[in-house]
Formats: C-alpha cells, structure tokens, sequence
C-alpha cells in the first residue's frame, strides 16, 4: 500500500459540531441571568409561604423597623407586605370594633401656632406607625376632627399617605360620641391616678403639644363635661433619679400613647412607663428592694 493511501482526511463533520468557546462577557451575562432566575424562584416562594391576606402571620414588635418584621414563622417580611398585611388587620379591627379604643382630642387647634399643631401632626403620625406595629393593636380615633382644619393639612404635609391611614376620623366631640360615664381624660393634672385599663372604656389623650400646654386645661374640660379625669401612675411605679431632670410628668401624645399601648399588651405599669418616658424627665423605676424595707417600717 502506497504511502498516499495512508493519509488521513481530517474529520470535517466532528470539527463542525465541537462546541465554541464562549467570550468572557457572555459567561458574565449568562451567569447573571442563572442568579437573577434563582433569585426570583427564591422571592416566589416566600411569596407563597408568606400570605398578605393573613395579618395574624406577622408579628409586629412595637420596637421593629419593617425591614426585621418577621413571620410567626421566622421568615423575613418586606416593607410592602409588612404595609398591606398591618393596613388590613387595622381596617379589620376598625370595621369590626373589636380593640380598645384611644382617642385624641383635637379639640384644642384654635389654642395652637402653625408651627405647634405641625408638632401636633407629627405626634399623630407616630402614634399611628406604633399602633400598626404594635401585637395588640387599638382602635385609633380623631375626635373634632375637620378635613379643612389647618392640622388636616399639617397631617398630610408631614405624613406620607396620611389620607389612607387606617385611623378613625370623627367630626363630633367626645362628650357627643360616647357616654360620659365610659370617657377616661389623660391628664397630668388630674389628682387620681390611673391603676388599670379597662378596655370597654375610652381613653382620651388631649390634642396639645408641648409648648402650648396650659395648666388645667384638660383638666378644666373634664370638670365642666363631667368626665373622669386621671394621671398616668408615674409616682406610684417611679421615683426622682439622682443624675436629675425635670421631674415633670408632662407627657407628648405619642408618649401617653405609646405607655398605654404597652401597658395593653403586657399589663405591666412598669415596663410600659420605663419603656416611653424619655431619660431626660428624670424618672426611674422605683427600687422593689427599697420599697419592701420602707412598708416593713411603717407597719
């Protein structure tokens, strides 16, 4: 056999079907599209596990931000769905009368500057973003209400969405709205002081803001209304701190809110006044020790 016989002939055919070699920026591409895929897979199925139509399936700790709510499950839940899930169990509970009920009495707007009902706008807005975080949620009330009132307008200034805050407006005055005899005034100036919350009363903190607080002013509404008129219990659960303050007991509304939200859910005086009442107030909570020697004393 000659030697021409023995030449190979490269194989054409194999050659064609090898595969090619990809360029660098298309394995880039192509390895992004792999993660974007997986991520949406990924996002898809807590989506699933995660029911925006269940508001029970999310705990809301009063202290979270909406980036650490989490599912009773433990699954992270976004902001959006933290919103819708909070703004349902709200609508809920409003439609349904089926919480507490704290009122803030904006009866006070004519006593108030541009700049103090702004403060005042403000505070209604932090005690809504509590309320919607909170475990045990109340109903959330406006009475004497206007929509045309300049703190209306504040409200929707400083508030984002203000209009779809699934708070309670009412254009009637308390007296008007409720019987007196379920109605319990907040006020620092009141002489007795609150020991418990009954949840089939109405709690009503005034609509005054710190720079416009007039002595017995709520207090003096109470008087002529025949409401009851009550202090939250600071000196009975607390006591002066030696780093000092102001030692007054005079509170924002967001505050007042935020003690007898806490109070509501834990039943604890204490946890709910150590937990909302500013260092600079210098109150601290009473030393359990001390108190005991103190009765064994007296007796």
């Amino acid at each position: 056999m000659s030697s021409e016989s023995t030449t190979l002939v490269p194989n054409v055919e194999n050659e064609s079907t090898k595969p090619k070699r990809l360029p660098r920026s298309a394995k880039k591409r192509l390895r992004y599209e792999r993660i974007l895929q997986q991520r949406k897979q990924a996002h898809k199925k807590k989506k699933k596990r995660i029911s925006s139509n269940d508001p029970s399936s999310i705990l809301l700790p009063s202290n979270s931000t909406d980036s650490e709510v989490l599912t009773n499950q433990g699954i992270p839940v976004t902001g959006k769905i933290f919103k819708r899930a909070a703004n349902e169990r709200l609508a809920e509970i409003n439609r349904e009368s089926i919480a507490p009920i704290i009122c803030i009495d904006c009866a006070y707007n004519e006593s108030m500057s541009t700049k103090e009902l702004a403060s005042l706008a403000r505070q209604i807005g932090r005690c809504y973003s509590s309320n919607r975080r909170s475990i045990k949620p109340v109903q959330l009330i406006l009475t004497n209400w206007s929509n045309d009132s300049l703190l209306a307008q504040e409200c929707r200034r400083v508030n984002k969405g203000f209009d779809n805050f699934q708070i309670i407006r009412n254009d009637k005055s308390i007296h008007e709205s409720y019987p007196t005899e379920h109605l319990i005034y907040l006020s620092p100036n009141a002489e007795k002081q609150l020991t418990e919350i009954n949840e089939q009363n109405i709690h009503v903190i005034g609509g005054l803001v710190d720079e416009s607080v007039r002595k017995n002013m709520t207090f003096g509404v109470c008087q002529d209304k025949n409401i009851a008129c009550y202090k939250l219990p600071i000196e009975t659960y607390m006591e002066h701190s030696i780093n000092g303050g102001t030692y007054n007991q005079i509170l924002s509304i967001n505050q007042v809110f935020d003690i007898l939200l806490t109070y509501i859910t834990t039943k604890d005086w204490e946890q709910a006044l150590k937990k909302n009442i500013p260092e600079r107030k210098g109150w601290v909570i009473k030393n359990k020790s001390d108190s005991d020697e103190n009765k064994t004393d007296i007796v």
